[in-house]
């Protein structure tokens, strides 16, 4: 339920309120660890990042009018992939911000990178391909996506070859391909 409510938060008061951004600028949210946030170890769950990412994720394209052009056009992102480092803990009530940022495009992906930051130091670092589905269509391709926000992602972003070799490496099958899990 907490995280119901700081996805709300998230939606309809920050996304709406807080200051535009241009594509190629830094989100930045603060948040506050809270009791729901912990593990049995005292400090943020590993899942619970993730939960915060989603949240990141959202307000980036709130505040960049991407998420309205792509409302408008029947498209909407999922995450692909996405792969976390968790460099130092981030403790009950410990302060700190969620920075994201879009950090490159190819024909059928975006990728964003996600930090976060207390003190000043880089807590864990994430990157997430997101990919996008229209409604009666499926899986869309960069281009609809540009089409639908008058901006060339792929152009203005391309993706850093280390992120490209992650996700070549990370990949696995389309949805409809055999693969079956084999231990060698």
């Amino acid at each position: 339920m907490h995280m119901l409510l700081r996805f709300l938060l998230a939606m309809l008061v920050r996304g709406n309120r807080a200051p535009r951004l241009a594509i190629d600028e830094v989100s930045r949210i603060d948040y506050r660890v809270h009791l729901v946030d912990i593990d049995l170890l005292g400090h943020m769950n590993n899942g619970r990042y993730l939960s915060f990412m989603d949240l990141g994720r959202i307000d980036l394209t709130k505040r960049t009018g991407i998420a309205a052009r792509l409302s408008k056009a029947g498209i909407h992102a999922v995450v692909g992939q996405q792969s976390i480092a968790y460099r130092r803990s981030i403790g009950f009530l410990h302060a700190f911000t969620l920075e994201s940022r879009l950090v490159g495009a190819d024909e059928r992906s975006c990728y964003i990178e996600q930090r976060f930051v207390a003190k000043g130091q880089v807590m864990a670092r994430a990157v997430v391909r997101g990919r996008f589905v229209q409604r009666g269509v499926g899986a869309v391709r960069m281009d609809v996506v540009s089409a639908a926000c008058d901006y060339d992602f792929e152009a203005n972003h391309p993706v850093p070859d280390e992120i490209r070799t992650w996700a070549d490496w990370s990949a696995l099958p389309g949805a409809k391909a055999d693969h079956p899990s084999v231990w060698a």
